[in-house]
């Protein structure tokens, strides 16, 4: 098979050591001299040089923002990936040398990102300037997409036959979707009875093996990395550093919705934590090529899983926080799918809140649920995931991390609609039973109660 490009263009390379892999034919994802995670890293000049060709600049920063915005305005529905693809408008960032035909996309990335409403700002504090991305109006209803749309596409451009990945949920569902529109054969591993009866159905509907665990997920997550290990089973976790080249986009699509202006933070709930990780690493890219960047990045964990924020201590080295982590056994919590107690990306995610001069925040259970709620009232149903970063903004502002004025952004990663028990069970109590069928009745339970 003809190499879809060349291991100087593209290559991994072991964040801890520094040892450099090839991408396409790596199946083990852990660097062999020191176990540590793989980054991706490409020779950027060349395709940005392209870039600013269209335009004969001299300011590449300029070009790169006319060519994306140009992809945004000219996207429809037979476009190529770069056109309608929100994830792929920006290829020469992500994945510059892989051909247009591996391209494995569902049009995932064009969500919006909108201000938050009346009754979300008042409860978080009115003195921020609050909007959410709402990366839960994706194909697969999760953020995972962002980062799948380009795994599956390496997946492919390697040859990969079967894809496996152990979930709360979200990541299944991704893995199932875009190895469907691959045509690759996939598996997932759930804990059993810790998913909601969407989140499992939806793995099934695109026609994965389903697997469960009696366990959490750090127990599938424990199985997954021995299959990988050991049989080298291609991996569509975060373990794979291709998802996280996706994951960067939810950076590049703040700052062009801000008119290419990056906020002050931007908040995140972290599970396994290749969110925090890809919009560190994003954030860092956009400096590399020319952007001003001042934000930081606000990690949130719930009270039931939240090994880092448990280690994390302000203004530390990344040093003391890695010697200070502890993996821990989760409690319960509606968060499901961030319900973890051994990120695989916990370094990662060390490494990028440290760099961006972040914070990390913990959120209670009410708080996340009443989150969830307040958001309703403004008219978006969001995940309880996206609840522990509403609250981690919220403690934040309550502390003084956050200032007056500064403008947050906080990652939806997923619709509330995968998490309808919760939510009802939280809501239950605001159902009015009728005592009886008269439409007198009905009125007057409408007008005064």
């Amino acid at each position: 098979m003809k190499r879809a490009f060349t291991k100087d263009q593209t290559w991994l390379q072991c964040m801890d050591c520094g040892y450099r892999a090839d991408l396409l034919n790596e199946r083990f994802f852990r660097c062999p001299k020191c176990q540590g995670l793989y980054d991706i890293h490409h020779d950027l000049n060349p395709p940005l040089k392209a870039l600013a060709r269209v335009y004969e600049l001299e300011r590449p920063d300029l070009t790169y923002k006319r060519v994306f915005d140009f992809r945004a305005g000219k996207g429809t529905s037979w476009s190529g990936p770069v056109l309608s693809s929100g994830v792929w408008r920006f290829k020469e960032l992500i994945m510059p040398y892989l051909p247009e035909k591996h391209i494995i996309s569902l049009q995932e990335g064009n969500v919006p990102i909108v201000r938050a409403g009346k009754y979300l700002r008042q409860w978080v504090g009115d003195s921020i300037d609050l909007y959410i991305i709402l990366e839960g109006q994706s194909p697969t209803g999760s953020f995972k997409d962002f980062g799948g749309t380009v795994m599956m596409s390496i997946a492919k451009a390697a040859g990969i036959e079967a894809v496996c990945c152990a979930s709360t949920g979200d990541t299944s569902a991704m893995a199932a979707a875009y190895a469907a529109a691959a045509n690759i054969r996939c598996a997932v591993l759930l804990p059993k009875g810790k998913v909601t009866p969407a989140q499992l159905v939806q793995p099934l509907i695109y026609g994965a093996r389903v697997i469960t665990l009696p366990g959490d997920f750090d127990d599938c997550m424990r199985v997954m990395q021995h299959l990988v290990t050991n049989y080298r089973i291609y991996p569509a976790n975060s373990l794979n550093p291709s998802r996280i080249e996706g994951h960067q986009v939810t950076v590049f699509l703040i700052a062009q919705n801000f008119e290419w202006e990056l906020p002050d933070w931007i908040a995140v709930p972290v599970g396994n934590g290749s969110n925090c990780s890809s919009v560190g690493k994003g954030l860092r890219l956009m400096s590399q090529v020319g952007f001003k960047v001042k934000t930081k990045i606000l990690g949130c964990q719930s009270q039931a899983a939240n090994p880092l924020a448990l280690s994390w201590k302000n203004a530390i080295s990344i040093q003391e926080w890695q010697n200070a982590y502890k993996s821990i056994k989760v409690g319960e919590t509606t968060a499901t799918a961030a319900r973890i107690g051994n990120p695989v990306s916990c370094k990662k995610v060390m490494r990028e809140i440290t760099l961006s001069n972040g914070e990390m925040q913990t959120a209670s259970e009410k708080d996340l649920n009443e989150a969830v709620a307040i958001c309703g009232r403004d008219g978006y149903f969001v995940c309880p995931q996206t609840g522990i970063a509403l609250a981690g903004v919220k403690n934040a502002v309550r502390d003084g991390q956050i200032q007056k004025n500064e403008r947050v952004v906080v990652v939806s990663t997923a619709t509330g609609l995968k998490f309808t028990d919760s939510a009802s069970n939280n809501l239950k109590k605001e159902i009015i039973s009728a005592p009886s069928c008269k439409t007198e009745t009905v009125l007057n339970l409408i007008m005064h109660t």
